[in-house]
């Protein structure tokens, strides 16, 4: 060390300056070294190699010292401390193969050749240069320890630690909590934690107790315990909905317990709404049920009604004019009351039943109630006889529309050309299958065979049903 003795003062404060932060960039090495994740020897050879290379920036700070204090003391002192220099130098030499060997790395063999500077034999070789090796070697580990900061510092941010594990599971929508046989909890991450305290109105203590809470339903004031197909679901004050699931997990020969927390909200007001919307669909239901089974008393009591009131107008009419007769003081000729009662059979029994295209209309306005529009394009065949089967057959087919297809809207087309037509179309559920003819369909098919006509049945691409009753065959 007897060349630094002819070092200006300003560069040997500046080695001083140099050395500093070097151990202060390697003490931050260090730091990161050891919150790095334990996964294998070859870290822990690196991690004491990091703690040598310090002790070997502190001997280059206590040789610089020796000098600075002999200037001070305006005497001379050779360089010290062979031993120690040779004994750090020979312990990094044997850390650094080891770790270029664990981790297959060539960083630590630029150490060994660094810390070299160190050895007195070094010293005695280099003569007037080795305050420029020296000083290189310091330059070394200072950008060395800086470059080993920054990939620890990047090392640390995307590594797998429990910390950011912690960090991962507390950003999850899930509430997750992790405890022993015994209740002991192990791990819970934030939304476990926000949902124990809305439901129990304490922090979370023990796994096993808070289960218990689950099951016997003692909640909080606010919380509800409800259920959604036919699983146990908690309701809580903020309106969301959460279910819980235990799973069993076995390590080892120990047994640890895994609860989780799913939000339900969504599914819950889905079911909620479907709910009042089946409730609705039911209502409706029944009303149409009463109204497909009570459709032919309506039509009777349509019929029974217009029947009364063409009594009451028949009678009334005949009253009138008797009453009147009666007043003038007039003796009604025995002709005319003879006709009044042998015609009053006769003028009682005309217009007994609806004709087809009033009985249409009784249908159209019986199913409007029940928000079921029956929409009826063309015109009725001229012949009654047609008319009437048409009329009737529509009645069973609006029926089974509404009963078996669920259907809101009934389409029938009259039309003729060489033939009379009907088509039936609705907007309800189309069958799953082959259409299986049941009672209702074989009476339209009897009804048209009277007429040496036909029906046709189609399933696509909706259900259809097709009428054709040839006009010669039954004007003949």
């Amino acid at each position: 060390m007897s060349e630094f003795y002819r070092l200006p003062r300003w560069m040997l404060i500046a080695m001083v300056m140099l050395i500093a932060v070097s151990v202060i960039f390697q003490t931050r090495v260090i730091s990161y070294n050891f919150r790095r994740l334990n996964i294998g020897w070859a870290i822990n050879v690196e991690n004491v190699m990091e703690c040598v290379i310090l002790m070997i920036l502190f001997i280059f700070a206590a040789l610089l010292a020796q000098v600075q204090y002999a200037l001070y003391g305006d005497f001379f002192i050779t360089s010290d401390y062979y031993n120690a220099r040779q004994i750090v130098f020979l312990s990094l030499a044997i850390l650094g193969a080891i770790t270029a060997v664990g981790t297959e790395l060539i960083r630590p063999f630029f150490a060994i050749g660094g810390s070299s500077i160190l050895l007195p034999m070094v010293e005695e070789i280099a003569g007037p240069i080795y305050p420029f090796l020296f000083l290189l070697g310091i330059v070394f580990f200072l950008i060395r320890s800086i470059h080993i900061c920054m990939i620890r510092r990047h090392e640390i941010n995307t590594q797998i630690s429990t910390v950011s594990i912690k960090e991962t599971i507390d950003t999850l929508p899930t509430g997750l909590l992790f405890y022993k046989d015994d209740g002991d909890i192990l791990l819970c991450n934030g939304q476990m934690e926000s949902l124990v305290r809305m439901m129990t109105g304490k922090a979370l203590r023990n796994g096993i107790n808070f289960q218990n809470i689950l099951e016997k339903g003692e909640l909080f004031d606010g919380c509800v315990q409800e259920e959604l197909g036919g699983q146990k679901v908690f309701r809580l004050i903020d309106s969301s909905v959460w279910s819980f699931y235990t799973h069993n997990i076995l390590i080892g020969h120990r047994n640890f317990i895994l609860l989780t927390a799913d939000d339900v909200t969504e599914r819950w007001d889905a079911m909620t709404e479907l709910n009042a919307q089946n409730q609705v669909l039911e209502r409706r239901a029944r009303e149409l049920r009463n109204t497909i089974e009570n459709l032919q008393a309506i039509c009777e009591a349509e019929e029974i009604a217009r029947s009364k009131g063409r009594v009451h107008d028949i009678l009334g009419q005949r009253i009138s004019l008797l009453l009147r007769a009666l007043r003038d003081n007039y003796q009604p000729d025995k002709t005319l009351l003879t006709d009044f009662v042998h015609n009053l059979p006769d003028a009682l029994r005309k217009d007994q039943s609806p004709s087809p295209a009033h009985r249409l209309e009784i249908l159209k306005e019986t199913f409007k109630g029940m928000d079921v529009v029956v929409d009826i394009r063309g015109d009725l065949p001229d012949d009654d006889e047609v008319a009437d089967a048409f009329a009737k057959i529509t009645v069973e087919c609006v029926t089974n529309a509404v009963r078996h297809g669920y259907a809101s809207r009934v389409l029938f087309h009259f039309f003729q050309n060489d033939c009379w037509r009907m088509t039936v179309t609705d907007n309800g559920i189309p069958p799953s299958g082959p259409i299986r003819e049941g009672g209702g369909i074989d009476e339209m098919r009897r009804r048209i065979a009277k007429l040496n006509g036909t029906v046709e049945l189609h399933a696509i691409p909706r259900f259809s049903i097709q009428i054709f009753v040839p006009k010669e065959d039954v004007q003949k």
